[in-house]
């Protein structure tokens, strides 16, 4: 029986709730640690010895408030040799969205255009570097659709972008793909390969298909192209659990972004397959590899 902790604020969340069955189906003790009601020291093994119990695996479901609080936990299990479904440096790169841009665009593949920028007077040098109006202004870090907004004229850019830049954050736009308007692909990805994939589509008069901004998932078949980017996205992001969205187009498939812990209740839903059993699966692999 593998000990195999959640590292999570929501305990009560369907994917923990999945996951915690499946592994005792499976006959292990999975269990959450609350995020963020941690405490860490400076001397890893203190924090460990203070555990109720060592875990022989953790699995990170962070939200995006306590990143960097995460990233610092997660390092711990690394360094105490205790396998950990995303490694910190995964974590953190696919965390922030220009940075994950940088490295993948770098590894070759296509994703849309994308710039930084923290000043609203550099607006307009921004928006021309992307190629112009509509374009899609979000958060560097951010999930479940949070803080994107569709921007279509000068206007709606200043009124929108000046309210977050005054925050003194970086913020990104990125060039709206309108061959996929209110449309992508969710492919799940576990250990280079895609277990479950499907097509998410916006609510009426949404663009976004996130499933928390109201967006549903329906059944797909992604085509070798697709699949490759999905498998290489996470492959490069050192993340062997993802959830990897992609883009339509005429040009073919644009990587949107990459998540550490993508929601497993739609995808399960739409495909019927039993992505927590193939998680804790993957865990017992990486547990027994490391013996």
């Amino acid at each position: 029986m593998l000990n195999i902790a959640i590292l999570t604020a929501d305990p009560a969340n369907y994917s923990n709730k999945r996951m915690i069955s499946a592994g005792k189906c499976l006959g292990h003790n999975v269990y959450t640690l609350l995020t963020h009601e941690q405490v860490i020291p400076s001397h890893d093994h203190i924090y460990l010895s203070e555990l109720d119990r060592t875990p022989d695996a953790v699995i990170p479901r962070i939200g995006v408030s306590l990143s960097d609080f995460g990233q610092k936990l997660i390092n711990i299990f690394e360094n105490a040799n205790i396998p950990t479904t995303v490694s910190s440096y995964g974590f953190i790169n696919s965390r922030d969205k220009f940075l994950a841009g940088q490295l993948l665009s770098r590894c070759g593949l296509a994703i849309p255009k994308t710039t930084l920028f923290t000043n609203i007077d550099k607006l307009n040098d921004a928006i021309e570097s992307i190629g112009g109006y509509p374009f899609i202004f979000k958060a560097v870090k951010g999930t479940q659709g949070d803080t994107v907004f569709l921007i279509n004229d000068i206007n709606t850019a200043k009124k929108i972008i000046s309210e977050y830049i005054n925050e003194r954050r970086p913020f990104l736009i990125q060039e709206f793909i309108s061959d996929s308007e209110g449309s992508d692909i969710r492919c799940f990805v576990i250990e280079k390969e895609v277990v479950a994939a499907m097509k998410r589509t916006a609510k009426f008069g949404d663009f976004r298909s996130n499933i928390h901004a109201g967006g549903l998932g329906s059944m797909t078949e992604i085509t070798h192209e697709e699949r490759k980017m999905a498998i290489d996205a996470a492959n490069f992001l050192n993340l062997p659990i993802a959830g990897v969205d992609i883009l339509r187009s005429n040009n073919g498939p644009k990587l949107l972004e990459v998540n550490s812990s993508s929601g497993l209740e739609e995808i399960e839903r739409v495909t019927s397959i039993n992505i927590a059993y193939k998680i804790i699966k993957l865990v017992e692999k990486m547990v027994y590899k490391n013996e």
